[in-house]
């Protein structure tokens, strides 16, 4: 920029005009700003031309736009295991197999993205101890997989993580006790009672707590009693550790050896099963929301519903009727 000032300077020294003030004043500032465009231009060319553009990222997903068009990637889905009709190891293949691995299969079809269901614990997913304020799980924290699916939408876990809309209706959830109710237990008034939760469900103490028509509803930490399994929730049950299991009834009807001891209460969901991600994952808004809208307008969604006693109805667990939308 001094060059440039030298420049203006010689200018005014050899204008015709210097005598005239108006003149020369409109004759410099003329010329200066000509000169500094120029060489504004042709510095921006040079700049151009020395160096590559920026990858364009979509704000807020984490993902290039390349990513989100790249057909090869593979999208990682977490799928758990509760030996119901929703979710179950297969004896045969050794996978997991299920309505909710069926719904996963087939959005991916329908949206022609490369998934992958990758097995864990639920507890990488969401988390829940004794005591303490549910929390996200650190396998979808973390970024180990894209999204989890088949949760179900709850307020605490829609400040931590976003929901699709869901692919079933909402649940109900359900006290268990051995079969027969040896004990007696009587749902409607649980003081003192101890209770078992099921690790990562919706039907924590949280909701039960939430539970009209129920005397001890709020059930104190000392009554607490987590469990990693239904099965050892059903351990607890036989040593008499607890009196009863608190569930989604899904868990309850599932096993051959609980029995649901309860009318259905509906506390503690806003919504049935949909896929849970992080917020800034992609796979929900670009590509999975309207393969699953696509899906449930299909004739396939209700045979998927109806796999659920046909395919996969050697597994105890949910009717269709119970929780497949529009049935």
């Amino acid at each position: 920029m001094a060059s440039n000032n030298t420049d203006c300077e010689e200018l005014i020294k050899e204008s015709p005009w210097r005598n005239s003030t108006l003149h020369l004043v409109i004759l410099v500032a003329a010329l200066c700003f000509a000169l500094a465009a120029f060489v504004i231009a042709i510095v921006s060319v040079s700049q151009q031309n020395g160096s590559s553009s920026p990858s364009v990222v979509n704000v807020g997903t984490g993902l290039t736009s390349e990513d989100d068009r790249n057909d090869d990637k593979v999208w990682m889905i977490h799928v758990g295991h509760t030996s119901n009709n929703a979710f179950y190891l297969d004896e045969e293949t050794g996978q997991v197999a299920g309505f909710v691995p069926d719904m996963v299969n087939a959005v991916c079809r329908v949206a022609n993205k490369n998934c992958a269901l990758v097995f864990d614990v639920f507890t990488n997913c969401w988390n829940s101890e004794i005591g303490k304020i549910p929390r996200g799980g650190v396998g979808l924290l973390s970024g180990w997989y894209d999204g989890c699916a088949g949760w179900r939408v709850k307020n605490e876990r829609q400040r931590t993580f976003k929901f699709s809309d869901p692919f079933t209706k909402s649940p109900h959830q359900a006290f268990g006790t051995l079969k027969d109710n040896p004990n007696n237990f009587n749902w409607q008034d649980i003081t003192g009672k101890k209770i078992g939760f099921i690790d990562g469900t919706s039907g924590n103490e949280q909701c039960l707590a939430k539970s009209d028509g129920i005397v001890g509803a709020a059930v104190p930490p000392e009554n607490v009693v987590h469990c990693t399994h239904l099965d050892d929730c059903y351990v607890k049950l036989e040593d008499g550790t607890i009196d009863a299991i608190f569930s989604d009834a899904s868990w309850v009807r599932g096993s051959d050896v609980v029995e649901e001891v309860t009318d259905r209460l509906q506390a503690c969901t806003l919504g049935g099963f949909g896929m849970m991600t992080r917020f800034d994952n992609s796979l929900i808004d670009s590509w999975w929301a309207p393969a699953q809208e696509k899906l449930l307008a299909s004739k396939e969604y209700h045979e998927i519903c109806n796999d659920v006693k046909i395919a996969h109805g050697h597994i105890p667990g949910y009717d269709p009727i119970d929780f497949c939308i529009g049935l």
